[in-house]
């Protein structure tokens, strides 16, 4: 049996883009889905349907991105997988159509074995992640290839807003925060593939009006995707949200390493959030806005139990997953009220692994 999971961010999505978000999970997750169906690894399934996330405007991801305070886009991903518990990133690249192909294919590049006793790389990052991009064969983008109305929109507003005064921002705001996003971060793709393996893929375009340069937690192994494995148990997590918050608490391993023990799973992503998120004395928003998913297969004799989790101290999180044979997607849009407590969430299935 195969399974895919994505999210699309968490942070504030309007009500009047909502159909645009599911049906975005949607597409993606009927995609996947097709692929894993066809026999592709979770890796490659994973940084395809990022991919095509990647290449929808309306994400924070790739085309689309946010801008910098100097008007570029400069954007962070990364991959990992169960098969190793080896992941690759690049960061604060330009001019990479893809840049979770990058990763993708710095990740397959890591496993060939060099002369003279090198290593390979498994993090790259500006001009450097652009030339091996360029080096491999992926595809370049201009600048205007990769922008996007909405995104030159709120570099706009902002940067006007900075201009005049900065603390004016929230007294002097005419920004339309009802019909307008504020994805602060990610989307992500979870994937189990027929052998039973799980990957993830993260990408992330960073907040609006970072500083040049600023690498977030999608670039991040650890801090914005996980993978771990014990006997029994696999698991993978990917976060988004506020990036500097999500990087000083390692989000995604805490969660992962707190769910992969745990016999209520629930309950210890519910506490990680309320207690090492929220309640941390490093995060520098308060409340600290974030938002993590995971999948959870729980191996025995008998079956198997594949579990997903989501949760979010954010106003929304779009939210889609599919099994094999299902008929449709499951694609929401999570909510909360602003100040409210984290939404956490679950979806649990006992599974034959090879049944597809």
């Amino acid at each position: 049996m195969v399974f895919i999971a994505v999210h699309l961010g968490a942070g504030f999505h309007s009500k009047k883009h909502e159909y645009e978000y599911n049906e975005l999970c949607r597409r993606a997750c009927i995609a996947g889905t097709k692929l894993l169906n066809s026999g592709l690894s979770s890796v490659a399934v994973a940084a395809q349907v990022c991919k095509m996330l990647e290449d929808d405007e309306i994400t924070n991801s790739g085309t689309g991105s946010n801008l910098t305070t100097a008007g570029e886009i400069e954007c962070d991903a990364s991959i990992m997988s169960t098969y190793h518990n080896r992941g690759a990133a690049v960061g604060c690249v330009s001019g990479v159509k893809n840049p979770v192909l990058a990763a993708e294919k710095l990740l397959s590049e890591s496993f060939k074995q060099l002369s003279h006793g090198r290593v390979s790389p498994l993090f790259l990052v500006a001009h450097g992640a652009r030339q091996f991009a360029a080096n491999v064969g992926l595809e370049l983008a201009t600048k205007d290839d990769m922008l996007s109305d909405s995104a030159i929109i709120r570099f706009e507003h902002w940067n006007e807003v900075l201009v005049n005064d900065l603390r004016t921002a929230g007294t002097h705001n005419d920004f339309d925060n009802e019909n307008e996003d504020m994805i602060t971060d990610t989307v992500g793709v979870i994937c189990l593939d027929q052998k039973g393996e799980l990957a993830v893929a993260s990408s992330s375009g960073g907040v609006t009006m970072k500083q040049p340069g600023r690498i977030g937690p999608a670039a991040l192994i650890g801090s914005g995707v996980w993978t771990a494995t014990t006997l029994d148990r696999k698991i993978a997590v990917c976060a988004s949200g506020t990036g500097e918050d999500i990087i000083t608490t390692n989000l995604a391993y805490r969660c992962g390493e707190a769910q992969l023990s745990a016999t209520d799973e629930l309950e210890s992503l519910s506490m990680l959030m309320k207690n090492e998120f929220l309640g941390s004395q490093a995060v520098q928003l308060k409340p600290a806005a974030a938002g993590v998913l995971s999948i959870k297969l729980t191996q025995s004799d008998e079956s198997h139990l594949l579990s997903l989790y989501y949760a979010h101290t954010t106003p929304s999180m779009s939210v889609g997953y599919m099994a094999a044979k299902a008929r449709n997607p499951t694609v929401l849009m999570s909510r909360t009220k602003i100040g409210g407590q984290p939404v956490i969430g679950e979806y649990a299935k006992r599974i034959n692994l090879f049944d597809t």
